[in-house]
């Protein structure tokens, strides 16, 4: 009898250990599916919309029009994308990572490309790049050192919406030193700033709570 329940007792840790496995293996294997979602899509395609607009760029006063619909579409496709992600129930791990960088990605190749041609000065393309550096730097080693992935908050994204509006005014002012131009860069500095130490407060937040447990 002992020995009958030894091996009843092993018999179920074997049948629990495969259902844990197959929990495991359906859980990568759903991870893996949500790959190729259309949200995740909208957001590869966000990236790519930098192609033209560095080629458009180059000739930028004659392309004003062209470079705002690039723009546009780039900015409804990433109000989209995390809607579609919300309402299909496509949300995944992927798609939290590469929204937010291929913002960051596309709004930083559009700075340079207005330096290049001399639209914006330097020292607020500077800024603009060094803070999502930070940011990216940031969230990543909050993501290997607690497992949590920060996603963008509302003072972010207004930062973000100012640095758009510095960029479309400075695409049709007809002169670099133009007042409506100073204003907005002086708003969205400050904007900037407050939301990387915002950003700044919450991942030093989210380490100490990481350290405790």
């Amino acid at each position: 009898m002992p020995m009958a329940k030894k091996w009843k007792r092993k018999s179920e840790n074997s049948q629990s250990s495969d259902e844990d496995m197959s929990k495991k293996t359906s859980t990568v294997s759903r991870t893996a599916d949500k790959v190729w979602t259309l949200s995740n899509i909208m957001s590869m395609s966000r990236v790519l919309l930098v192609i033209p607009m560095v080629f458009l760029m180059q000739d930028a006063r004659n392309n004003q029009h062209w470079i705002l619909i690039i723009g546009v579409a780039a900015y409804v496709s990433d109000l989209l994308d995390g809607w579609l992600a919300r309402h299909l129930g496509d949300e995944s791990k992927l798609g939290r990572i590469i929204d937010p960088l291929a913002d960051k990605v596309f709004i930083t190749i559009t700075v340079i490309m207005m330096i290049v041609v001399g639209l914006i000065p330097l020292w607020f393309a500077i800024i603009v790049v060094m803070r999502d550096i930070l940011i990216f730097l940031g969230g990543m080693h909050l993501r290997k050192a607690s497992g949590v992935l920060v996603q963008s908050n509302t003072l972010g994204k207004i930062a973000v919406v100012s640095v758009v509006i510095v960029l479309v005014t400075a695409l049709f002012s007809i002169d670099r030193d133009s007042t409506a131009l100073l204003l907005a860069m002086i708003i969205s500095l400050g904007l900037l700033t407050a939301s990387l130490y915002s950003y700044g407060e919450r991942y030093v937040r989210l380490l100490r709570g990481a350290r405790k447990k």
